[in-house]
């Protein structure tokens, strides 16, 4: 990350392909006038605070927030006395979803907190600011795939449901139950508990322990236990391989995948699938 610190808003010019990101750094004298454009803008608050100004509506921000700026909204960001901020910014051209018009009607003047989702925003924006810097053939591929995974996370309807914390709930334990919840449709995106925990900004001790409270069972054995439980209505309606169920779900190896399936239906695919009238040829 750079160091350098500016008082002044950086021009966002976008290449051909319709992408660029960068990061801002401000002095404690910051001073941006208000501007608009024809793109969507995301922004990650790494440090700092402030609030993001239209000419009819203020949002506070801060540190570990993404705010998303629809394309034609004049604003401008004013940082806090004494916590000049430093952000992430991703700018992303509407030329990139002219494969559906109505996406781009979406996007709404926002600022989310949900540490999940803003964890995963920083890490993608992260890669995009080192890719942005090599001069490969490749970099605007993996840039503008990379920015179409930005768009999908914030215009996931979940995100914009403002949530209060529950009584009695510290903001860890609703940032738990928010990704359980969140686990219950995309448990094939697990990778590991560490990664789980850092997601959440948690220790793994303490990820382990609030996961523990709210599920009442471990990580892993929740994930897999959605897994199966996936594997078991595509093997009841569908006749594809089982080793297309089993990458589905989740298992890179078919070894795996029957023991856990065994595990928690307490028997194998092939009985189960057999069981429900869909046996195939491959199965056998």
């Amino acid at each position: 990350m750079s160091d350098r610190r500016t008082s002044r808003p950086v021009d966002e010019v976008l290449p051909d392909f319709g992408v660029f990101v960068f990061e801002s750094h401000h002095t404690g004298d910051f001073s941006m006038d208000f501007r608009s454009h024809r793109f969507v803008k995301l922004i990650y608050v790494l440090e700092g605070a402030g609030k993001l100004e239209t000419q009819t509506i203020t949002k506070p921000f801060q540190s570990g927030d993404v705010i998303v700026v629809p394309p034609d909204l004049r604003h401008r960001v004013v940082d806090a006395p004494e916590q000049p901020s430093r952000l992430y910014v991703a700018c992303i051209s509407l030329s990139l979803l002219r494969f559906d018009s109505t996406i781009a009607k979406r996007f709404a003047f926002f600022v989310l907190g949900d540490p999940h989702l803003t964890t995963r925003v920083a890490v993608t924006m992260r890669r995009m600011v080192y890719r942005q810097q090599t001069l490969d053939d490749a970099i605007s591929l993996s840039m503008v795939a990379d920015a179409l995974r930005l768009l999908e996370s914030v215009l996931d309807p979940r995100t914009h449901v403002r949530k209060r914390v529950a009584r009695g709930m510290t903001r860890d334990q609703e940032s738990m139950r928010r990704y359980v919840n969140y686990l219950e449709d995309y448990f094939f995106e697990a990778t590991t508990i560490d990664e789980a925990a850092a997601s959440l900004g948690m220790s793994r001790r303490h990820f382990t322990k609030l996961f523990s409270q709210q599920t009442e069972t471990t990580w892993l054995n929740f994930v897999r236990g959605k897994a199966v439980d996936h594997a078991k209505k595509r093997l009841q309606d569908t006749s594809i391989p089982i080793a297309s169920v089993a990458f589905e779900c989740g298992f890179n190896d078919l070894t795996t995948f029957y023991r856990q399936f065994k595990k928690h239906a307490g028997m194998s695919p092939a009985k189960y699938r057999q069981q429900s009238g869909q046996a195939d040829d491959s199965d056998r």
